[in-house]
Order: structure tokens, then C-alpha cells, then sequence
């Protein structure tokens, strides 16, 4: 096929941010549909595609000449919308999550293997230069065996988002936020074994629900990783004063994401080296404000490569690394860590 004919279902701000920059800059595919449930929204991207709208995304998924789908929608359709699609024999690609449950993600997989679509999860942190360079640092050997690799995500996240604070919608911060950090550490210090977790609520008020449906906003995990090594994963929506930080402690070395960047510092070497990709001056992402691509275009290309992989592996140019089998291992880790902490013991997996 010359170009793949995408259709977009959700046109809200994921889409709008990171997804939209692409499919204006590349030849590879065509927007030729879009739906949203906000009738304005969806005629608006619509327009700005050349595109036709539609408020019930079976329309979208009824007509012939669409190839794919880019789901852009909160966390609860996605069962629904890729089993649907699937059945219409469109390749699938979601934003993350996935899902809210393995339950929903073995549905998923099922029906894309059965209809032979392509289903993968648009992550983009394994698109990312610097943690591309962390992997590469792993894989080569240069900072040994993993020992401790760690994550500190406290931060406050205001009450007004109404879905994401509700389970039956998002389901769980660890769902919704974590798994871009479950998959990226499944990519880089491999499967996990065994997580023992604890999770909390503090009430906030605004949007949050009483605290029997609403998610948690605190979270602590331990996790240990098959090849050796141990993960500590520390996030809250409900610290208003913050703290952040990642990075990883090795036999021969460690490393530790900083200012945009990766520094990293071995046995043998005197000082510690920094790694930061630089912005291409190339005609990549240039319908951005110029300030806009200078300051975030890592974001911007990141989400693009995620996308662009999904399309080359759909004509078969490449071989997925982003899975529906790979979304489905960080929804995992999450309900392990649910499970875990319900029963107050660590739990093995795979569940």
C-alpha cells in the first residue's frame, strides 16, 4: 500500500500533543477519518486533516477503507474499541495504557491474533535516545550486572481530572502513570519474578470519589528481577512538595537520568561522562512553534517513533517491539502490585 489509511478515534489532548505532530509531518500515512464523542472536537480535527467525523467510533470502524486505528481515548473503551476493531480487520495501535487488567488484555490479544491485525501500545520512552543509550550500556556490558535500579515519582497531581481519579475509568495511578515506567524497566533489567507493594489513599477532594472507588495516590514497590536485581518504584499524586529521580546501580558502574540527559560513571573511569540528544536541525517536526520543537522535541519525536514503528511493522519493515504481548507485561506488573498489596505479601509472578 502507497500510504496507510488511518483512522483516529479520541481527539483529545494525548492526540492533540504528541500524536498530531506526526501524522502532519509524515507521507507514510493519511488521515482519513476521526471520531470523538465531543461532536465539535471531532469535526475540528476533521477539518484540519481533510477528514470525515463521526460521534460513534463503529461508524469509523464500519467502513472499508480505513487500514488502521490510532486509539487515543482514556483507559476504559480500549477493551471494546480493539476487539471491535480487530473484528473489522484494522491494525490497532493504543495509547498507553493498554488497559485497566490483564483480563481485558488477553481479549485484546486474542481477537488481534484470531482477526491477524497488528496490536501494539504506542510507548515512546524505548524511542528515546537517552534511554536508548542506557540499553546499550546494558547490553554491552559496560555497568555490569543490575544490582538496584530505582524510581522516585512524588510528586502532587491537582483533583480536576474527574476520570482519572475513578478505577472503574483509569484503572489505578499505577495503570494510568506507571506503565510507562513498568514498560520501559521490563526493557531495560528484563521480566520480573516477584513484587511486594503497598498502595494508599489520602483524600483530596475536588474530582477525586469517596475513597472506596476512587484510585490510589500513593504507592511503594519492590520488585525482583529474574536476571538479578532488585527495583525500588516510589509515586505519589499527593506530595505537595515533590522529589524525583531514576537511575541505576550496576557491578561495574551506575547511571542516573538527569537534566534531560544520562550521566554515567564506571569503576575505571576517572569522572562521569553525560549523554544528551541534541535537536536535528532536519525538516523533522516543523509545523511545531520553533520554541515549542527546541524545548520538547524528544517528546514529540519519541511519540513519533512509536507511531511510525506501529506503521512499519504493519507493511512489514520491522518486527514489533511495542506488543499487545508487551503492554499486556506492564498492565501485569500492576495488578501484581494491586494484588500484593491487598494481601499484605509479596506476589509471584507471572500471576
Amino acid at each position: 500500500m502507497d500510504q496507510i489509511r488511518v483512522g483516529i478515534i479520541g481527539c483529545g489532548g494525548i492526540f492533540r500533543g504528541l500524536h498530531i505532530p506526526y501524522y502532519e509531518m509524515t507521507k507514510r500515512a493519511k488521515i482519513v477519518a476521526v471520531a470523538d464523542i465531543n461532536e465539535n472536537s471531532a469535526k475540528e480535527i476533521a477539518q484540519r486533516f481533510g477528514a470525515d467525523a463521526y460521534t460513534d467510533y463503529r461508524q469509523l470502524l464500519d467502513r472499508k477503507d480505513i487500514d488502521a486505528v490510532d486509539v487515543c481515548v482514556h483507559p476504559k473503551p480500549h477493551r471494546d474499541i480493539a476487539v471491535y476493531a480487530a473484528q473489522s480487520g484494522k491494525h490497532i495501535l493504543v495509547e498507553k495504557p493498554m488497559c485497566r487488567n490483564i483480563a481485558e488484555a488477553d481479549e485484546m490479544i486474542s481477537a488481534a491474533d484470531k482477526a491477524k491485525v497488528m496490536l501494539q501500545v504506542a510507548y515512546m520512552l524505548p524511542f528515546n535516545p537517552t534511554y536508548i543509550k542506557l540499553k546499550q550500556m546494558l547490553s554491552d556490558g559496560v555497568l555490569g550486572d543490575v544490582k538496584m535500579a530505582y524510581g522516585n515519582q512524588v510528586g502532587w497531581f491537582p483533583p480536576r481530572h474527574p476520570w482519572l481519579f475513578i478505577r472503574e475509568e483509569s484503572g489505578g495511578m499505577l495503570v494510568e502513570q506507571a506503565i510507562h515506567n513498568f514498560d520501559v524497566w521490563l526493557w531495560l533489567y528484563g521480566p520480573v519474578s516477584s513484587i511486594y507493594a503497598k498502595t494508599s489513599h489520602v483524600p483530596l477532594g475536588g474530582t477525586y470519589p469517596e475513597p472506596s472507588k476512587a484510585v490510589e495516590n500513593n504507592a511503594v514497590m519492590i520488585m525482583n528481577f529474574k536476571n538479578g536485581g532488585v527495583g525500588m518504584f516510589i509515586k505519589s499524586w499527593a506530595a505537595e512538595v515533590g522529589h524525583s529521580g531514576e537511575g541505576v546501580v550496576c557491578s561495574k558502574g551506575s547511571a542516573v537520568f538527569s537534566e534531560g540527559g544520562i550521566r554515567w560513571k564506571t569503576q575505571d573511569m576517572k569522572e562521569a561522562e553525560f549523554f544528551k540528544p541534541g535537536v536535528p536541525d532536519d525538516d523533522t517536526y516543523r509545523t511545531l512553534p520553533p520554541e515549542a520543537r527546541e524545548r520538547n522535541y524528544w517528546s514529540y519525536a519519541s511519540k513519533g517513533a512509536s507511531i511510525d514503528h506501529w506503521l512499519k511493522c504493519i507493511v512489514g519493515e520491522e518486527t514489533p517491539t511495542t506488543s499487545g504481548r508487551v503492554g499486556r507485561a506492564g498492565i501485569e506488573l500492576a495488578e501484581a502490585a494491586y494484588r500484593s498489596s491487598e494481601l499484605g505479601m509479596p506476589v509471584s509472578l507471572p500471576l
